[in-house]
């Protein structure tokens, strides 16, 4: 389910063409990157049938991504599925689209805006000219009750969890004592798979996701402690 809050300050006609182009960019790239469905662009690629230019290089490009991932986390972000060897593109697939959504949202003029898809949300320019974006962190064992705020500007937050996990986590370290793993960056679709690959790392996540010029990181332990890098960034 994808959420879309724009600035009060965005006239409402404007603000309403810019949900219309949001709404369609995220079906089209849900019809375009579904495993679920036989009719989906990646599925008819994957079985060698013929699809558009466009969406061709579009699903090339997201597999070249998802094959940079699994060398840069040396294996722990797979978008091979193990049980059927096919390629699985889920892990990188969902904050794609919510880059193009966000790309589709300012080309209709629309600055100030957050999109949320699944838990994870990209904040443009703020809500109102005294504020921030704010993006709360939820307490994996009781959904109402927020563990940190983040104050979000021009950025992503994306998280990964035992609530969250997809098929595309597939070498989570047994001895990981988290329940789940924030990331904050410039880029939705990199902070989402950093997500996972910090989750799936345990709490070397953090170290790991540190190495990367402009991403930080926040996690929550099983005893509820809250773990973050060294640049605290998170602050909230």
């Amino acid at each position: 389910m994808a959420t879309l809050t724009i600035a009060s300050n965005v006239d409402a006609d404007q603000a309403g063409h810019a949900a219309h182009v949001c709404e369609a960019s995220l079906a089209g790239d849900d019809h375009r990157f579904s495993h679920y469905d036989v009719r989906s662009e990646i599925t008819r690629w994957m079985n060698g049938a013929p699809i558009g230019e466009a969406a061709r290089r579009d699903i090339q490009f997201v597999r070249d991504q998802c094959i940079l991932l699994n060398i840069a986390s040396e294996g722990v972000f797979s978008a091979i599925d193990p049980v059927t060897g096919r390629l699985d593109t889920a892990g990188y697939a969902k904050g794609h689209a919510i880059g193009k959504a966000v790309q589709a949202v300012r080309s209709m003029g629309v600055q100030d805006f957050s999109i949320t898809v699944g838990g994870d949300t990209f904040c443009s320019g703020r809500p109102d000219s005294k504020r921030t974006w704010t993006i709360g962190v939820a307490d994996p064992t009781r959904k109402r009750r927020v563990m940190a705020v983040l104050e979000v500007r021009d950025g992503a937050v994306a998280t990964s969890g035992a609530a969250e996990r997809g098929s595309h986590i597939w070498n989570r370290r047994p001895s990981s004592s988290l329940l789940s793993f924030t990331v904050t960056g410039p880029d939705i679709a990199t902070a989402d798979a950093y997500a996972t690959i910090g989750f799936a790392m345990g709490e070397q996540g953090i170290d790991w996701v540190c190495q990367h010029e402009g991403y930080s990181s926040l996690a929550i332990r099983a005893d509820g402690v809250i773990i973050s890098d060294a640049r605290g960034l998170l602050a909230g």
